[in-house]
């Protein structure tokens, strides 16, 4: 049986913008919507800021929730919530039908935001990278270029697990850490004129972590780790007043999350 750890207790100003009750009920992994074609679009330059637009959310067992339209617009992460024990749980971001869709398997749910792009074509192809790979996934150059999660699946069961980006000898890298051996992940890329720092957050905090002003800039989750065994485990950003906060919760051990803001 695993031992509980403290429970983390989520300052109650930070507005919670998609809601957070339980979710649950399994869907097979086997039955999966990227099968109905992703868009790959290259990359090109874009020069002026980003605008937020809402996303949705969506929990297991519903279909995928619709986003927006690819043409013009890049979709992210703002919530990860579930349990995460097996290689059939997941949770993405995927176009189909020239459309962002976020969806799910397994007692999962997630919430999701976009950013409306100035140019057409301002993201990149899907990275993946899977446990027991012999290397991390090399993503390109980091100039003019920021990568955000799009989609992290298997067991994350220990404080040991993780999946992310990070940052090294001027190229983005998408890897991560798992004991199961089943874990994995997917990024995308966006071209902008200037991205912030990595912010960070974990269950040992008494508060959120503040990431900065929500004019001009859209901020989007870039890793997860810890045990994730159900509702009570979750990471989150969220818009309160004119601030992005990066917080979560947990009744279990590790959780942690990390932040970008462009």
């Amino acid at each position: 049986m695993r031992k509980l750890s403290r429970l983390v207790v989520v300052l109650p100003l930070i507005a919670n913008l998609w809601g957070c009750g339980p979710e649950g009920l399994e869907e097979p992994r086997g039955e999966d919507i990227d099968d109905l074609g992703e868009l790959q679009l290259t990359t090109n330059t874009v020069t002026q800021e980003l605008s937020y637009s809402n996303g949705g959310s969506w929990a297991s067992p519903q279909p995928a929730t619709p986003l927006s339209s690819t043409s013009d617009r890049a979709c992210f992460f703002t919530r990860i919530r579930g349990s995460f024990d097996s290689s059939g749980d997941s949770v993405r971001i995927l176009a189909s039908r020239e459309t962002w869709n976020l969806h799910g398997a397994g007692s999962t749910s997630a919430a999701a935001a976009c950013a409306t792009l100035p140019g057409a074509s301002a993201y990149s192809t899907a990275y993946e990278w899977t446990a027991g790979q012999p290397r991390p996934t090399n993503m390109g150059s980091t100039r003019g270029r920021v990568c955000f999660l799009t989609r992290v699946g298997g067991a994350f069961n220990s404080p040991a697990d993780w999946a992310g980006i990070y940052e090294s000898g001027g190229s983005w890298f998408l890897s991560g850490a798992s004991q199961a051996r089943n874990g994995y992940a997917r990024a995308r890329c966006v071209t902008v004129s200037t991205y912030s720092s990595e912010h960070s957050w974990n269950q040992s905090q008494g508060s959120p972590s503040y990431l900065g002003r929500t004019s001009g800039q859209v901020c989007a989750l870039t890793h997860m780790a810890g045990q994730f065994d159900g509702a009570s485990e979750f990471i989150e950003l969220s818009r309160a007043g004119w601030h992005w906060w990066l917080h979560g919760g947990s009744a279990r051990a590790g959780v942690a999350a990390k932040a970008r803001c462009f």
